[in-house]
């Protein structure tokens, strides 16, 4: 499971954004519009030596992926008449203005020395030894790019929220445990006291010596817990789905379906649009009971079965 596609280098990443919004970022004369460096120079990218494939890989990326950013940063080789000439030595890509991957040189004297590397989230994944994809051969090179390097897919998106929504879920039911027994134990000390001082009306002494919050603490916290432990029991079970929200359509994802399902506002069951329309106006990280869960504005887990009572 992955929540991001590439989390590295986040200062070039920057950087490179940076460069290709504002126009400072150089063009090279023999790529494509949405090839960029790093340097002020409009020559061309050459080859490194007649077994670099990295041109030839930025020429196809660049026409095949026109909606993608390639960012090159450059180093400078001289040839025989010492004229300067640029070679690559990495590549950031991005589709739309998501990160996407890593390409670089392959580590010298290494069997891969005259290569490429590839290298994202989804690759490490994959991988049971190191963190990169590495190849020689340009066919490989461009197949390697088409598996891995896209932005973040519907699925993932819900399996990292579906991470988000167990983390939360768990974490509140450690926190609210924790302050439930604290007031627990205020509480209970407290009126072992004044019962060990053969105080015979304890209710009526706590609110006549103002330690009623005491009482109102503990079961303000006991309310919440239930709460949170009816909804986790839920998560637990996979007795529930998880709806994302992007732009004017909702997609819902049971754990176990292999395609999110599409709706429209209009569309959707009662239920579960009934339980949408009370975690919307809920705060983030927001336990409704009979409802479900609210993480962010656009990320929510809602149980199969709706259970709200509204006379209560």
């Amino acid at each position: 499971m992955i929540s991001e596609v590439f989390t590295r280098d986040s200062y070039v990443i920057a950087n490179a954004k940076d460069d290709i919004k504002s126009g400072d970022a150089g063009k090279f004369s023999n790529m494509p519009r949405n090839v960029y460096h790093n340097r002020n120079d409009t020559g061309p990218l050459e080859q490194r030596n007649h077994l670099d494939i990295a041109p030839a890989l930025l020429s196809h990326l660049g026409h095949r992926y026109s909606g993608y950013s390639f960012y090159v940063k450059t180093r400078t080789r001289y040839n025989e008449k010492s004229e300067e000439r640029m070679v690559m030595r990495d590549i950031y890509v991005l589709d739309g203005d998501e990160p996407v991957g890593h390409i670089s040189r392959g580590e010298a004297y290494s069997n891969n020395a005259d290569g490429l590397e590839f290298k994202n989230n989804r690759i490490s994944q994959d991988l049971k030894r190191g963190g990169a994809k590495k190849t020689t051969k340009l066919s490989t090179a461009k197949s390697l790019f088409a598996q891995y390097f896209y932005g973040m897919t519907i699925r993932e998106h819900m399996q990292a929220m579906a991470s988000s929504v167990r983390y939360q879920v768990s974490n509140s039911s450690y926190q609210l445990h924790r302050e439930y027994d604290t007031a627990r134990s205020k509480l209970t000390d407290y009126i072992k006291t004044e019962v060990a001082r053969a105080n015979e009306t304890v209710l009526k002494f706590l609110k006549d010596m103002g330690k009623a919050d005491l009482i109102d603490a503990f079961h303000h916290t006991q309310n919440e817990l239930q709460v949170v432990k009816n909804i986790e029991g839920v998560v637990d079970k996979r007795n529930g789905y998880y709806v994302l929200l992007k732009e004017d359509e909702y997609f819902k994802w049971h754990e176990n379906d292999s395609t999110p399902k599409r709706f429209k506002r209009d569309e959707m069951p009662s239920d579960m649009r009934m339980a949408l329309g009370l975690l919307k106006i809920a705060d983030k990280n927001t336990f409704v009971d009979g409802a479900g869960f609210k993480l962010a504005d656009d990320k929510f887990f809602i149980r199969n079965e709706v259970q709200l009572d509204f006379d209560s």
